[in-house]
């Protein structure tokens, strides 16, 4: 037999043909699995399938992210025993990774690394160190909301000044009292924004560039040259939210006329409010705006409030004004009301009613009008969760700055089975007992057919 015959016959004995079909389909899977991985690296992504996206970051967090031009270092400091804790940040931040390949993070162990620690000052556990040129930033919580607020301050160049006019008494910023600012001056202060008053007889002037100017519920009226120095600003394209409550003089009565809009002199009132009080309504269904988009099936509550019209039958040319704020069909307007009592007529306007309107001038100018102010104070804030993201929102729009619009970070939900002792009683016998006797009862009997 020729050496090829021998190698032809080799070839065709059957365990060789296995052998290297076996080979082949080892190949086969490895190559698969290589290619797989490679896949999974370059186009990495995750699926989050809660039914409240807990473990997702928000759409407001990706647009900051997605804006990054400079590289963030974050540095946490836990021991072995905050493995807990410290998992949780990272998997927090692996989402903010696969965002923006700007953000950069690792984690030191104060005890095992002491250099590092005392290079950056560190001299509690949990400390969350953020990083970026010369800007750094410190933080303890593991929040969304503090993550992507450390991430702002350090990315940020400049500041945004929200002015809060004062001298009229007006509500104040410096107060932990439940009719004061004093939550919402924390609250922007955290989205890296600063707060200041604004005495405006004292300034005479209001700065154009990254401002905001908050008038909230003034009770004296002011002066002429007062309101001219806030119109001034106002048609150099500045930016301006306005609050009033019913009761409350109707301040800047002229640019609302210039904005065809007017104070209406009446009080809201809703029987079906959430929080059991008539003049309280709550908002579930907003017109569609930047604001109040992410907001839609959360109440925000609100609490003597006065309508807003409109002047004729159209808007100035050039402006756009949008609807904002809408109290529900259950609502009505009374116009006969003191202090103390409240009357309504058959006359009273019916709901929906709007109260806030959002305003877009020639010049760029930014306007936010509110026929409430209470929905934005400390002791309202506490009422529901929308009331701060509202606020806030109203902010960040009137700055132009859209990626600070922001909502809560989903709150995990308590899933739970409440069921009668009937149904228990059910659950039991049929899982804990039903199904182990019927695999038991299936053994016997194959067992005995095997007999």
């Amino acid at each position: 037999m020729s050496f090829m015959q021998r190698v032809q016959s080799t070839l065709g004995m059957r365990g060789v043909r296995y052998g290297a079909n076996a080979s082949a389909m080892t190949i086969l899977f490895i190559a698969i699995m290589v290619l797989s991985n490679i896949l999974a690296v370059r186009f990495h992504t995750r699926y989050d399938l809660t039914a409240q996206k807990e473990f997702s970051i928000s759409q407001q967090t990706k647009q900051i992210l997605q804006t990054l031009n400079q590289p963030i270092e974050i540095i946490g400091f836990y021991n072995g025993q905050d493995a807990a804790l410290q998992a949780d940040l990272e998997s927090r931040l692996k989402e903010y990774r696969a965002v923006s390949s700007q953000i950069s993070y690792r984690f030191v162990d104060p005890d095992r690394d002491p250099v590092t620690a005392s290079a950056e000052n560190i001299t509690t556990y949990g400390t969350v160190v953020f990083k970026s040129g010369e800007r750094r930033q410190i933080i303890n919580g593991i929040d969304e909301k503090d993550i992507t607020g450390a991430i702002l301050k350090v990315s940020a160049t400049t500041k945004t000044k929200v002015y809060f006019v004062t001298g009229h008494r007006e509500r104040t910023i410096d107060t932990t009292d439940p009719t004061g600012l004093g939550d919402v001056k924390q609250l922007l202060e955290a989205d890296n924004l600063e707060v200041e008053p604004l005495n405006l007889v004292i300034s005479g002037t209001i700065p154009l560039e990254n401002t905001v100017v908050v008038l909230a519920d003034p009770l004296d009226p002011l002066q002429p040259a007062e309101e001219a120095t806030i119109q001034q600003y106002i048609d150099q394209g500045g930016r301006f939210v306005l609050l009033s409550n019913t009761l409350s003089p109707a301040p800047m009565a002229g640019a609302m006329a210039q904005w065809g809009l007017v104070w209406n002199n009446d009080l809201v009132l809703d029987q079906q409010s959430q929080v059991g009080n008539p003049v309280a309504p709550a908002v579930l269904d907003y017109p569609y705006s930047d604001i109040t988009k992410d907001l839609t099936g959360q109440a925000s509550v609100f609490n003597s409030v006065r309508t807003i019209g409109t002047i004729g039958e159209e808007f100035p040319a050039d402006y756009t004004i949008d609807e904002l704020l809408n109290s529900s069909e259950n609502s009505v307007a009374a116009t006969k009301f003191d202090a103390g009592q409240v009357e309504t007529q058959e006359s009273d306007a019916k709901g929906p009613l709007t109260f806030g309107y959002t305003i877009e001038t020639p010049a760029k100018a930014r306007i936010v009008v509110v026929g409430d102010v209470d929905f934005a104070t400390n002791g309202f804030l506490k009422v529901t969760q929308a009331n701060a993201p509202l606020f806030r929102n109203m902010i960040a729009w009137a700055a132009a700055q859209d990626e600070l619009i922001s909502v809560p970070t989903p709150e995990p939900v308590d899933r739970q089975v409440f069921m009668t002792e009937s149904q228990a009683n059910i659950i039991f016998y049929s899982c804990v007992v039903g199904l182990p006797l019927l695999f038991l009862l299936t053994g016997i009997a194959v067992w005995w057919r095997r007999r």
